[in-house]
């Protein structure tokens, strides 16, 4: 590990100097070495030297082990803070999501959202891609799961399908066991979603669908939250003016697709029922290195 240290990792510190070297050189038209993307404080020193032309993670492989371990532990931290706090576990609550925090770790924030649901992602063997996912058991989590809903960025949409893909279905696996509702308050939510829709006129696969959204974002070819161009203009006079923006701005599930690419779906309504039964939300701080303008867009993703 020391041999590590002084020939690796502290000449390729030293190097980050050569950041406004590259960029300049790159400007004029020079050509700027690759690298991979991410954060080094997160487990991917090999992202060093900076400075570099980065270039994406490999989405099979996500969320990674590491992301895996980063995440589990901090659905753990989540649930038993909230439990001490509250005296009870969460049932539900929700998660924001970004696709360049999923670069930066590897995926810590699906991780967090999986681990939440009592669901573990299953790697292959040698490409160490994730294959498939694995329902523990009730009794070897310890606690109830947590309904978990997701807002997601539109990078996310665009970058991730593939971890859309798997939280969708990891959602309806949940959904399909026959546990308890105080163990499993996702498939007591469903049970109750379906009903409901069903008396409101919509037919089994509809109700089917709808009470199984737990996706969300803007429009397909849109980005954002909906709220940074109100707060910088000072559009806004209430609460009620920043919330409605964003509900209308995030009022798109996305599912699992056949072609691979998510396809959203127009669904306020469901959208607004979720979140009156949230109990918290979160976000996982993926760097402490964090710069002014950056604030903005956690605000908005959170609703102001």
């Amino acid at each position: 590990m020391l041999n590590w240290i002084g020939q690796t990792l502290l000449p390729n510190l030293r190097l980050t100097s050569d950041e406004i070297k590259n960029l300049l050189h790159g400007l004029n038209g020079g050509y700027v070495p690759s690298g991979p993307a991410g954060a080094p404080t997160r487990n991917r020193p090999e992202v060093l030297p900076t400075g570099r032309n980065f270039y994406s993670v490999d989405m099979r492989a996500m969320p990674t082990e590491s992301a895996w371990d980063v995440g589990r532990k901090a659905a753990e931290i989540l649930i038993e803070d909230y439990a001490q706090a509250h005296g009870d576990y969460p049932k539900t609550l929700g998660l924001s999501m970004w696709g360049t925090a999923a670069m930066r770790t590897g995926g810590d924030d699906m991780a967090q959202a999986l681990a939440l649901l009592g669901v573990r992602p299953v790697w292959d063997g040698p490409s160490r891609r994730v294959v498939d996912f694995e329902i523990l058991p009730v009794s070897l989590l310890g606690r109830p799961r947590v309904d978990v809903t997701l807002r997601i960025s539109g990078f996310f949409r665009d970058a991730f399908p593939n971890l859309i893909a798997l939280f969708d279905q990891a959602v309806n696996a949940v959904a399909a066991l026959a546990e308890p509702a105080e163990q499993n308050p996702l498939a007591a939510h469903v049970q109750a979603d379906f009903a409901d829709w069903q008396k409101k006129g919509l037919g089994d696969k509809q109700s089917r669908a709808r009470s199984r959204y737990r996706i969300f974002g803007s429009k397909p070819g849109a980005y954002g939250a909906g709220l940074q161009g109100l707060i910088e203009a000072q559009n806004w006079e209430s609460d009620a003016d920043l919330a409605r923006a964003y509900i209308n701005w995030s009022g798109y599930a996305y599912t699992a697709t056949k072609g691979g690419m998510p396809d959203g779906h127009s669904a306020l309504k469901r959208l607004t029922s979720a979140w009156l039964k949230w109990k918290l939300c979160s976000k996982i701080k993926t760097t402490a290195n964090m710069i002014c303008w950056i604030l903005m867009i956690i605000i908005s993703f959170k609703g102001g």
